[in-house]
């Protein structure tokens, strides 16, 4: 158990909860637009918006998980000026887009949104399991990928692009200098065994789900060392082997 402050009343919880499901136990309602208890947190909607003491702005209280000694402010009146303009924000000036055009341009269809909105919420691991679930080497294409995503981002309607690639590099780096790497769970073994010709982007990215599915996988290379294009096709100053 930890102890939090929940608009100044002290509150009994357990680790891993958000603060929206703190709130909620406690009888204090939060406003919701993109929450759904069946899903993942996304807060991409900054309706939930609520205030943690020591840090400046707001944060998401869907995507924000309660620690030790923290201090959250739920009602002040700066929290739901930020709600109400968040609410305006979105109904000011919108696009209909059934799935974001970062998402739908990504040749990956890395689901883009989700990962930022992590990076954010400095859930770096989560950001790069995200990334994972479609692009196993976000080390690599955080660095060399032309950015599509970018190019459509809806951010350009109000100043400029956000900063994907840069955005999914920082959070590769962080996960691999970490104490603890986020490593996928691997599905029990199948008793298949796959061969993969030729250890490039292709080859590896297919090994590594086919490895995931419990699958028993060789991959096979003419060159010295895997990689393929990334190793040998993209100038050092680029992409550092």
């Amino acid at each position: 158990m930890i102890t939090i402050k929940l608009n100044n009343k002290e509150v009994k919880t357990d680790e891993g909860k958000t603060i929206l499901e703190v709130a909620n136990e406690n009888g204090i309602e939060i406003p919701t637009l993109c929450h759904d208890s069946e899903l993942k947190p996304f807060g991409s909607c900054w309706v939930c918006a609520v205030q943690v003491k020591g840090r400046k702005g707001f944060v998401t209280s869907c995507g924000t998980n309660v620690v030790d000694g923290m201090e959250i402010i739920t009602d002040s009146k700066e929290v739901h000026q930020a709600r109400k303009m968040a609410l305006e924000l979105l109904l000011s000036d919108h696009y209909a887009d059934c799935v974001a055009p970062c998402k739908l341009t990504c040749p990956d269809n890395v689901d883009v949104q989700t990962y930022v909105s992590h990076i954010a919420n400095e859930q770096y691991h989560e950001a790069v399991k995200v990334i994972k679930e479609n692009l196993p080497m976000p080390l690599s294409i955080g660095r060399v990928c032309p950015a599509f995503c970018e190019d459509e981002c809806r951010r350009t309607l109000v100043d400029e692009p956000i900063a994907i690639r840069q955005l999914k590099r920082y959070a590769a780096d962080f996960d691999l200098n970490n104490d603890w790497t986020w490593t996928p769970e691997k599905a029990k073994a199948s008793g298949k065994k796959v061969a993969i010709v030729g250890g490039g982007p292709a080859g590896l990215t297919c090994g590594y789900y086919l490895s995931n599915n419990g699958h028993d996988v060789t991959v096979f290379e003419a060159a010295p060392e895997p990689g393929g294009w990334l190793r040998y096709g993209i100038p050092e100053y680029r992409l550092p082997k």
